[in-house]
């Protein structure tokens, strides 16, 4: 029987009230679960506080902090839970001794929270007649390439090993957000254990995938920044892909990677206002899907920034963006993009990673740039829907949409997806912009 892989998220573990409603879920599914599950609310953002100040950090006290927050829970004492928290002291100490945290140990500290969390579940699941197991990637061998901080999984060296490993009449609580490599625990990049559950489902061929979380799946566009936003019931793979990949942060950025490759679909619950395990908010699919309204949301960013190389010929240069592209990558810097021009390369990164991005441009020796300009004030808007490009007059709405409004596009690209355009303005008229798009395709359309 093919297993189901459900996934709680850290919004799902705020407090004990949510507890009933997990275990309300469980209990509604009659075949075998893998239940990933993330840390509780808000233990990440502790453990990431912890390693960045390690040299003045109180461990007893704050390992009681952590224990504190699971214990609240339950209102008792759990030893093997404590005995279980306790687990890094011995890092946190080393760490402290040596004044500094070394990546690997960055990424056993700060995946700790999942691991808390799994035992923790599955005692509470337990005791309530929920019959459980539960398994450790580090014991069942979820594979990831490496990179510490935000590794990738190796699905190929992963599926063997878990296939092995899962019995299929049994239910499994794992912790999410993290895989291992060669013995070191290596973590998957916040949000990461939306991503484990579709990596666990692709090892296991898994029926489908359902993410709970604290909203209501996909909508037309952020709500906090648009007013009468509209709910999105289905999206395709490439869709989905492409508003997590451009600032939707309903899922980590690689969580449709491995259910793509085997088909496997994705449902997405509120679970504040869940009532069927039937009645899924978002369903993510292979479907060919078109919107009457051709988009069917709109997605942004604001961790975006632009590096402008200018040269008067600079575009007719062989191999220039090349040399410019291969030396971020061995520094180890993304590039979300590139737009060029006879007089310019733009290279798009995360905002982030500017300042290390001008420490290694002033060591570029390239006679052909001249000047090299950074600009942060913008934000990064997309419009996603299958068919956009094929249906006529779609990017011009878009666009005079946006100019109605006075508003200047800095920054054009459209073909390097077939789902998505995207297009950069400054930052005070990002909502402006998302208005101004959302009203002209969603106004009394849906």
């Amino acid at each position: 029987m093919k297993p189901i892989v459900i996934k709680f998220g850290g919004s799902n573990l705020k407090d004990k009230s949510d507890l009933s409603k997990i275990l309300n879920v469980v209990r509604m599914y009659d075949k075998p679960l893998v239940v990933v599950v993330s840390a509780a609310n808000g233990v990440t953002n502790k453990l990431i506080q912890a390693v960045s100040d390690i040299r003045n950090l109180e461990i007893e006290r704050f390992l009681a902090e952590i224990y504190s927050v699971y214990k609240s829970f339950i209102d008792e004492e759990d030893l093997e839970l404590k005995e279980r928290v306790y687990q890094i002291r011995e890092t946190l100490l080393g760490a402290k001794l040596i004044g500094r945290v070394p990546d690997f140990v960055y990424d056993q500290i700060v995946s700790h929270g999942e691991r808390c969390s799994s035992l923790f579940l599955k005692n509470y699941l337990r005791n309530c007649g929920f019959e459980c197991e539960e398994a450790l990637p580090e014991n069942f061998g979820l594979i990831t390439d490496g990179r510490f901080k935000n590794a990738s999984v190796d699905l190929h060296a992963s599926e063997e090993n878990l296939r092995k490993y899962f019995k299929s009449n049994t239910n499994y609580i794992v912790p999410g957000f993290y895989g291992v490599h060669e013995d070191h625990i290596t973590i998957l990049g916040r949000g990461g254990s939306d991503y484990s559950a579709t990596s666990i489902a692709y090892c296991l061929d898994a029926e489908r995938v359902d993410l709970y979380k604290d909203v209501s799946g996909f909508m037309t566009c952020d709500p906090k920044c648009v007013k009468g936003v509209k709910p999105v019931k289905r999206l395709n793979y490439d869709e989905a892909a492409e508003l997590s990949y451009f600032g939707a942060k309903i899922l980590h950025h690689a969580t449709v990677d491995p259910i793509r490759k085997k088909k496997i679909p994705l449902y997405i619950y509120n679970i504040n206002t869940f009532k069927s395990i039937d009645s899924p908010d978002t369903i993510i699919s292979f479907n060919d899907s078109i919107a009457e309204t051709i988009i069917k949301s709109i997605s942004f960013t604001d961790d975006i920034a632009v590096i402008q190389f200018k040269g008067t010929n600079i575009g007719r240069v062989p191999g220039l963006l090349g040399q410019i592209a291969s030396t971020f990558g061995t520094e180890g810097i993304n590039i979300k993009s590139v737009v060029t021009s006879q007089t310019s390369i733009n290279v798009l990164i995360s905002k982030q990673d500017v300042e290390r991005c001008k420490k290694i441009t002033s060591r570029l020796q390239i006679s052909e740039v001249e000047e090299i300009h950074y600009r942060t004030d913008i934000s990064l808007i997309a419009a996603v829907g299958d068919g956009l490009l094929k249906k006529h007059g779609i990017a011009a709405r878009i666009f005079s949409a946006v100019s109605r409004r006075e508003i200047n596009v800095e920054m054009i690209s459209a073909g390097a997806s077939e789902v998505t355009i995207y297009f950069i303005v400054s930052l005070q008229d990002r909502e402006k912009a998302l208005q101004a798009i959302h009203e002209e395709f969603f106004s009394d359309k849906l």
